[in-house]
């Protein structure tokens, strides 16, 4: 197999790799807040289900770490790709942030401070 057919053909998967993680932390997601509102709407105390909602809670933790290793793995393979010797190829259509010199990211700062009453 070439080397550039293998990139295009990781390419591929590791799309569709992301897109069912980011698909399922959605499904889960949905799921929790239809079991919510349908509590709501049913006049159910909290307590009926706080279990299954803990339990969805730390699934949507699990995957956002997923998500995020998923990230990690896409750069891993972008610098392999490189290595092979691939450097410019692209596939797939998703908006990707900007990157590079002189790109500015967003950052945490200081809460405003309260004058006083």
């Amino acid at each position: 197999m070439k080397r550039i057919d293998m990139v295009r053909n990781g390419t591929k998967q590791l799309i569709t790799a992301e897109n069912a993680v980011e698909n399922a932390l959605c499904e889960v997601a949905a799921l929790a807040s239809t079991l919510g509102r349908m509590r709501l709407e049913s006049d159910m105390s909290m307590v009926y289900g706080q279990e299954a909602i803990s339990a969805l809670v730390e699934s949507m933790s699990m995957l956002s770490n997923a998500r995020g290793a998923m990230i990690k793995a896409h750069s891993h393979l972008d610098q392999v790709k490189t290595q092979m010797g691939c450097r410019t190829v692209m596939e797939g259509g998703t908006n990707k942030p900007p990157t590079g010199e002189g790109v500015s990211t967003l950052s945490v700062v200081a809460p405003a401070k309260r004058e006083a009453a």
